[in-house]
């Protein structure tokens, strides 16, 4: 998701956007924002900009200088990379205002200047300036040229080739879910009939170990493994629930028949199990939202960005 005072930079400036990026030229250097996940507490405001290979003398006259006026520019933390510098602005109650980006950005790019580092307006990876174009090269925007493109593309094509070669089938990832599913059913059960605890906080955890076991039984990672994970994830609920209430019938001295049919019919019984499945439901919204709509698929991706 980008937000709006990234898009309204993305405007003003002509840039280009990955999914959750908005990324482009200002004043001769390549820059990227983005911000955190809506759900995250508290916001951030991401910057980065490119700035190709660095010598140590540079990278530490660039890092005294960031140290120095950090309070003035206002943000939280900065951290120099192989080719990037990356900025993250806290937003605990204030989001941070288009102006303090554009502050950044031109002390970045008098800094970048002044240390003779050269803009960032050609290709990203052999340097040339011809038949350059803006790509979206794993969810980050970059400059690159034609034939570094075809490379690159080609590099990915074969990595996620030999991915698949190695990954199972959608039904070897679900038995996996179910299997990384079971221990945390198990818990719960014993929670409940031994502490008198009823653990629907468990079922926050059956979304997680759902994905792990997905991911170590190497479930083809395709369009429906979020819904195979979230299927399981409801079916694994249901079972610890049902087994909880059941479990607490026979402790009281029912036998398994009796309890089955104390389940199916007494009022009081099923009330509990409703009551506990909505708390818990309620408890896995998160990695619910997460596995459907935030988690980035593994797979390399580079396309041509889309133009604001």
């Amino acid at each position: 998701m980008i937000f709006p005072k990234a898009k309204k930079i993305a405007r003003d400036l002509g840039w280009h956007k990955t999914n959750h990026k908005v990324f482009g030229l200002y004043k001769g250097y390549f820059f990227n924002v983005s911000d955190a996940s809506i759900i995250h507490t508290p916001q951030y405001k991401y910057v980065s900009v490119t700035t190709g290979n660095l010598t140590e003398e540079q990278r530490q006259k660039i890092k005294t200088e960031l140290t120095i006026n950090k309070k003035r520019l206002k943000f939280t933390f900065f951290d120099i990379r192989e080719n990037t510098i990356f900025f993250k602005f806290t937003e605990n109650i204030m989001p941070t205002k288009i102006s303090t980006v554009y502050v950044l950005f031109d002390f970045l790019v008098g800094l970048l200047k002044d240390l003779s580092i050269p803009e960032q307006s050609n290709c990203h990876s052999c340097k040339t300036n011809e038949g350059i174009n803006y790509y979206d090269l794993n969810h980050t925007g970059v400059l690159l040229c034609d034939h570094c493109f075809k490379q690159t593309d080609d590099k990915f094509y074969e990595i996620e080739k030999e991915r698949i070669s190695k990954e199972k089938s959608y039904l070897t990832g679900f038995l996996g879910s179910v299997v990384f599913s079971i221990p945390a059913i198990i818990i719960w059960v014993l929670f409940a009939v031994y502490f008198g605890a009823i653990s629907s906080g468990m079922a926050f955890v059956i979304g997680l170990l759902g994905f792990l076991g997905y991911d170590y039984f190497k479930g083809f990672r395709g369009k429906l493994t979020r819904y195979i994970i979230f299927f399981t994830s409801i079916i694994s609920i249901f079972a610890a629930n049902i087994i909880t209430v059941m479990a607490l019938l026979i402790k009281q001295g029912l036998t398994i028949n009796q309890a089955i049919s104390e389940f199916q019919t007494n009022p009081a019984a099923n009330e509990i199990f409703m009551q506990n499945i909505i708390v818990s439901f309620i408890l896995s919204c998160i990695p619910w939202i997460w596995i459907l709509f935030i988690r980035k698929d593994d797979k390399l991706i580079i396309k041509p960005a889309e133009k604001f």
